[in-house]
Order: C-alpha cells, then structure tokens, then sequence
C-alpha cells in the first residue's frame, strides 16, 4: 500500500462534503455511472499527487484527438493528420501532457527507442503489424505496414481504433519519465481481450515509485468489468464508486467472516458479477436459475431494468448474499436482494438484516418487538412447537401425512429447515391443519401467520424480498413442483425458461402474477412516458391550427398543410391529416390520426375550436 493522505473537494458534486483518503493500492479503480464526476475526480487526483516523489499523467478519454481519421480544424480537431512539425515537439508534448491527449505518445516513441522496441515487438508479435517513424519535409509522420501485405499506410488516417489506442496507452505505460498514470476509461475501441491484457502489462509494471523507480502507481477510471481484476481483498479495497451528490465511497475494513467467505469466492468473481460495481441499483439472487426467470420476465413484460441502473446478478448462496449486502452497503450502492424463504431463518443474510439499523427502526415503529432477531427466533419457537404438534397428531388427511413424512427426514442439524417446511404447509393448507390443532396452537398459528407478513416487511424495509411461497420454483407453472420436495430444479427451470421465453406478455401477466408483484416491488421500474410527452407536441400544433382558423390565414385543409406557422411538413413525422371542415363562423372539426411507431397502434383524434389543455388527452 502507499500511504499519502488526500482531501479532495469539488463542490459542484458534492457541496461541502469532502473525499478523504490515506492508503492507496498500486493499481486504483475509479468506478461509477455516467456523470457522477468520475474525470472531475481524476483531474484532482493529479493534482494532489502532483509532488512529493510523484509524476502524474492523466489521460483523458477524448485523447485520440489529433489521431482520428478524419479531422475539421474548426471544431476543434487537430492538424497531426499532415505529422508533427519537428521544430515544435514540446510544443506538443506539454500541450498533450496538460490537456490528457495520446499525440504526444507518437513523440516519445520517436524519441525513446527503447519504448519503441517494445511496442513494435508487441505489434509485431500480436498483430502481424509494424510502426515506422518517417520524417519527410521537416515533418515526423507515424507510418503502419502490415507485415504480410506488405503495404504501408498512415496511422491517423488508415489504422483502427483500437490499434491507435494499445499503441499510445502501452507507450505512456512504459514511458519512465511519469511514475503515475491516470487512464481514463483505457477501454475505449479495445476489444475485451485486449482489455485483459493492457492489465497484465500494467501489473507487471504496478508498485511503488516511491520505494522502486522502474514502479508506476495506476488509476483506471472505467465502465469494463475487464478491467476490475480482483485477485485479493486488497485490490477490493481500492476500488472508489463514484456518486451522484455523495462523496466517493470505498470499502474499508471487512470482518473475519466476510473475508473467509470473499476468499472463497473471489476465484468465481467473474465480469458478471462485477456489474455490481457499476450499477447504483443492482438486484441479487441466490443462483443461475432465479437470475435467468427474473430477467426473462422483466424482458417479456416490458420492463427495461437497465434504464434504472439495473441488473440481475446471480451470487450462489445465502452467506454471498449476506456479503454483497455489506459491501453494496460499505460502497453506499442501493443493492437490492431478492431470496428465498428459508434466508429468514439461517444464513448471514439474515444476521446482517437483524443489523441493520433499517429493520430495526422497522421493528420498532411497528411495535413488533425491540429487535428483529429476537422476533424471528419467536417465531421459530412457535414454528417449531406447530411441527411437533403435527407430528405426534394420528390423521388420515394426506396433505399432513405428506407433511409428517417430510418433517421426520429433517435431522436435528436441520431444525431450520422443518421450519421452513412447517411455514409452508402452514401458508398452503392452513384449513387442514387448524382441524387437527387445539385452541393453543390455533392461536399460535394466527400469531404465526400475522409475524411472517411481518418479518418479510422487515426485510423489505432493507430492499430485500423474500419469496412468501418458499423459492423461485413455487412459481413455476409447466412443471407439478411439490411444496415439500424441491428436487428437480434443472429439469424444471430449463421447462419454465422455454415456455417463458415463447409466452406472449398477456400469458406471462395472466400466469406469474404474484411473481412479477414481488419483482416490480423489487426492482425500480423507470417508465418512459413517451405519450406525456407526445400528448404536449401535438397540443402545441392543435394550437396552432387554432390559431390560424381564428386568424382566417387557414380556409381549408390545404392551406393548412402549406402554413408555414403550421409546419405540416414537420408534424406530419407524428401525426396526419384525415379531414378538415371550416364552418362561416370559424368553427371547425378536424381529424388527425397518431402514427403507431410511437404509441403502438394508430390512433385517431378529433379536436374543435374549443379543445384546450385542461381536456385533451391522448
């Protein structure tokens, strides 16, 4: 770690708040959505490890500018499509080197041979490519040739991208003379393998300038979970998510349990799970199969989750869970869980919500109890004195004959579990068991049926939502799920999946409604109103034509699609003219119809002299 102790503020985010910081990782991640301050931040990081030992470099993401194909010098762009004026190279290299622009890297590796030799030995080896420097007429112009081709053509003019990209990043990478680089969003034009491997070359090179001069401290501002290459809990902790109106947050410090469970799944930390890092509103699930039906819902439904920062992310288990809880929480992202029931009874997700100073203000409003733990032990209590009641019960009814037998595989490690099962049956065949209760236990089972609505309410009040039925599978439809016996999942979800996938909106509507209430309660939905807005343009243009009737400049539909004011030609892109009938004393009746590109079906409107604001509607 380098320990340096940085105050950044920047008041257009943040107001008076300020970003502290003492111990920074040899590589640093700058992470967070479109406009939460990401470049703002990195501009000030450069400038505060401006000294002291340090040589920042910051590399903006707009640095191809002087390198494209194409260049118009009015709009900004640069002239180095003709090369670099030789009498004018630190011009350029001061100019680039303050602005975050790549140009100045073709410089260096004029200047430095042994930069070159690296990266013609990479171009050369990967792709088949070499980079001449010719100077001709007092000018220096970047020239590529593919090796098997054998033609040779210009780099600003002829080259992709993404090669232009790999070519400066590695230059600025190797370059000795900067010991801190910042690389805004260096996975611009790359594709992801390229990604990946710009990091290794990065790591080879990561440590601390201060203590070994041939190391680079890095900041990688980035939107690619290529880039987030977490081999350790330290690299986690060196990750910054960017905020809108907040402050930076970074993971601190991570209790024994959450580091032996992170440990584990560190090696399974895949570009999936990563999404988290990058979405203020990420959704977790237990497994691959509740990840895939959620997501397909949504889909099928209409549902766009990404418009809300969204994602669905799969982690394997109760105690993940609990962990990506406390990390979003640590990260100040609003994470959202959806589990199932038996989270309610075992496993750290459950510790963590019984934590949690939401719940318990909860409990307490409410008048549930004093602590959410001890209420849920309550009813584990009660939960289990039902089940023994059932047990020692003589009954012909098969329901609870299938019940007992199920109730006596559970072994006493698996107490938890008959639990789960006795709530099960309580909620799926409440009639049959009050018959075999005495007036005890009834009571018990109102007390048990009233708390369980109120624990999942709880836990709602810290974003996570449990199944009421037990797992994603009670929900399923193609497939006879026994309540007691979840045995065949793959089998089930692959059925479930397929008929999903080919259902049309009013199927999935009509046969999930109790799933998708759970999943738009869970999950924030961002409806695009495209009729509020279009209900506006086109009232603005009934306005008009309003107008122009009243004024006796519009006699007729003709003069009506010619009035310039009117701008048929325009709105005639959203709406057409079906008929138009001007009386002596300027009233009229006009018909328009709506395009169906914009509201899914043709839509057709009558409107008068006297239609107003207050009473049109699409």
């Amino acid at each position: 770690m380098i320990t340096k102790n940085i105050d950044i503020s920047i008041p257009l985010l943040w107001g008076d708040q300020h970003f502290l910081k003492n111990e920074w990782g040899y590589i640093n991640y700058l992470v967070g959505a479109n406009g939460t301050g990401k470049s703002l931040l990195a501009e000030q990081i450069k400038a505060k490890f401006n000294g002291g030992g340090f040589l920042p470099r910051y590399l903006n993401a707009e640095r191809l500018i002087g390198l494209e194909k194409q260049q118009e010098g009015r709009y900004g762009g640069g002239h180095l499509h003709i090369g670099f004026d030789i009498a004018y190279f630190e011009d350029y290299k001061t100019r680039a080197e303050n602005t975050g622009l790549s140009s100045s890297a073709i410089i260096i590796l004029k200047q430095r041979l042994d930069i070159r030799i690296k990266v013609e030995a990479l171009l050369s080896d990967i792709f088949g490519k070499t980079i001449r420097l010719v100077e001709e007429g007092g000018y220096l112009k970047p020239k590529m040739q593919n090796i098997k081709a054998g033609e040779e053509y210009n780099l600003s003019q002829s080259e992709c991208h993404g090669l232009k990209e790999l070519i400066t990043l590695l230059t600025f990478l190797y370059d000795p003379s900067k010991n801190c680089i910042i690389f805004d969003e260096p996975e611009l034009h790359l594709h992801p393998q390229f990604q990946s491997f710009f990091l290794q070359e990065i790591r080879k090179v990561a440590g601390n300038p201060l203590e070994d001069p041939t190391k680079k401290m890095f900041f990688i501002i980035t939107h690619s979970p290529y880039f987030l290459d977490l081999k350790s809990l330290d690299d986690l902790k060196n990750i910054l998510v960017c905020h809108l109106e907040k402050v930076p947050t970074y993971v601190k410090e991570l209790d024994a349990d959450d580091q032996f469970i992170l440990k584990k799944f560190l090696p399974r930390f895949n570009t999936h799970h990563k999404q988290f890092f990058f979405s203020p509103n990420p959704v977790f699930v237990e497994g691959y199969t509740d990840q895939q039906i959620i997501s397909i819902l949504f889909e099928k439904i209409g549902i766009n989750i990404g418009a809300s920062g969204s994602c669905i992310i799969d982690v394997g288990g109760k105690d993940e869970l609990g962990v990506f809880y406390k990390l979003c929480k640590a990260l100040k992202i609003n994470a959202r869980i959806i589990a199932d029931l038996d989270a309610v009874f075992r496993g750290r997700l459950r510790r963590v919500i019984c934590e949690d100073e939401r719940s318990q203000a909860y409990v307490q409003q409410q008048g549930i109890g004093a602590d959410l733990s001890n209420e849920i032990g309550d009813l584990e209590t009660h939960l289990t004195g039902i089940a023994i009641r059932i047990l020692n019960q003589e009954t012909d009814n098969p329901k609870l004959i299938a019940l007992k037998a199920k109730l006596n595989l559970f072994s006493a490690e698996e107490e938890h579990s008959k639990r789960v099962a006795t709530l099960l049956a309580i909620l799926k065949y409440d009639v049959d068991i009050r018959a075999v209760l005495d007036a005890p236990n009834i009571a018990n089972l109102k007390l048990i049926i009233g708390r369980i609505t109120q624990l999942h309410n709880a836990f709602k009040s810290c974003n996570t939502f449990i199944f009421p039925k037990g797992e994603i599978e009670h929900y399923y439809t193609q497939s006879a799920v026994d309540y007691l016996n979840i045995t065949n999942k793959d089998t089930w979800f692959h059925a479930e999946r397929d008929y999903i996938l080919q259902a049309n909106s009013t199927e999935i509507n009509e046969g999930y409604p109790d799933l998708i209430t759970i999943l738009k309660e869970a999950v924030p939905v961002i409806d695009i109103e495209i009729q509020k807005h279009l209900k506006f343009e086109v009232f603005e243009w009934i306005h008009r034509v309003q107008t122009g009737i009243a004024k006796e400049e519009i006699k007729n539909d003709e003069e009506l699609t010619r009035n310039a004011k009117i701008n048929y030609a325009l709105y005639n892109q959203i709406l057409e003219l079906r008929s138009l009938t001007i009386n002596a004393d300027k009233t009229f009746e006009c018909i328009i119809t709506i395009s169906e590109t914009l509201i899914g079906a043709p839509l057709e409107i009558n409107f008068n002299q006297t239609t107003n604001a207050h009473n049109f509607a699409l």
